[in-house]
């Protein structure tokens, strides 16, 4: 039985040939450099691809240029699942609009656990140009990337210890949440309870600082039973509400360190018999889609995630073709979006 012959790809060399002009020409044509020539060449050179059905090398072009035109993305196992993470998705949507008119693809690299004996071969294979390190978590691995790597790398929703050289991406967590709390107090609320986020994550201790200061501005030292230990997961708001729900005299506000917070909030509330927003107001922070679907509508901070991603790929391209690394954080900054979920506390008796 004869065995079928492998049809060759054809080369540049061939195509340029073919098109009648010079193999740079070609390359040029091909590399969206088109500009550099007449349209009749341009179109020489791009019917012959067609006839041909040429088709670029890129793993032998990315060797010779020493450059993958790739990029990775990195979440912590801890993590939910990439595609079940709002914050993840929403980081990963911005990143996608900064590479492709860029002609850079993203490679997303999951890792299993973060064995110091696997974990950077598994990051710098020679596969990516830099990476993205999406929430690195406090005592993690990754925080000793600079020992381990060279690759060009950006961190995305942590502001992390200058002292480690990361360049951060983030949002401006105690601006915002001060923001937030500001605003309750202005509508006349003075016992806020708070539901803070994970200890291993950054933004949850820079969120919680930001509500205990901005309430002892206002001469309120919060007690420990108003704050409450969770995780960032709706499961977490659901059980810390409850619990906060028995403070007496009662609270008259709660804050979710993020939206999921929150929203498990609402629900503990309604079960309970607690209405929204006349026995007690609830807020959270992020804006994820389900917020403003949420019984009440719920009033939030507006993180800009998909504005984070974006500048995060943009900021790693600028590193990987200019060759100089950056410093410092980029902090940014969103709105405060007021929707039925809070009111000004109904005057009742304790």
């Amino acid at each position: 039985m004869k065995t079928a012959r492998r049809v060759k790809r054809p080369t540049l060399k061939q195509l340029a040939e073919a098109a009648g002009v010079s193999i740079g020409t070609a390359s040029n044509i091909l590399n969206n450099k088109s500009g550099l020539h007449s349209p009749e060449t341009v179109e020489r050179v791009l019917t012959a691809a067609h006839r041909l059905g040429y088709r670029p090398n890129r793993v032998a072009r990315s060797l010779a240029a020493r450059r993958t035109h790739t990029i990775g993305i990195v979440m912590e196992p801890q993590h939910a699942i990439f595609t079940r993470n709002h914050y993840a998705t929403a980081v990963l949507d911005g990143v996608v609009e900064a590479l492709a008119p860029r002609n850079y693809h993203l490679k997303i690299i999951t890792l299993n656990d973060l064995d110091p004996r696997t974990l950077w071969t598994q990051l710098d294979d020679g596969t990516v140009d830099g990476l993205l390190l999406i929430v690195p978590l406090m005592g993690s691995p990754l925080l000793e990337y600079h020992q381990h790597t060279h690759l060009p790398c950006v961190v995305v929703g942590s502001t992390l210890p200058k002292s480690l050289g990361f360049y951060c991406v983030d949002s401006a967590n105690e601006p915002m949440m001060r923001l937030l709390v500001n605003w309750l107090l202005e509508q006349g609320h003075r016992r806020i309870g708070f539901i803070k986020g994970p200890d291993n994550q950054w933004s949850a201790h820079q969120r919680l600082k930001a509500y205990i200061e901005t309430m002892a501005d206002w001469g309120i030292e919060a007690p420990p039973d108003w704050i409450a230990p969770s995780n960032y997961e709706y499961s977490g708001g659901f059980a810390e509400a409850t619990q906060l729900l028995q403070v007496r005299p009662r609270l008259t506000a709660i804050v979710g360190s993020n939206d999921l917070l929150a929203l498990g909030a609402l629900d503990a509330c309604a079960q309970h018999g607690v209405r929204v927003p006349r026995d007690v107001s609830v807020v959270g922070f992020d804006d994820i889609p389900m917020a403003a679907l949420a019984k009440p509508p719920l009033t939030t901070i507006r993180n800009p995630i998909h504005d984070i991603g974006y500048a995060a790929a943009d900021a790693l391209l600028q590193q990987i073709e200019t060759g100089a690394p950056l410093q410092g954080n980029c902090l940014m900054e969103g709105e405060l979006i007021v929707r039925e979920s809070a009111a000004p506390p109904q005057s009742r008796k304790a």
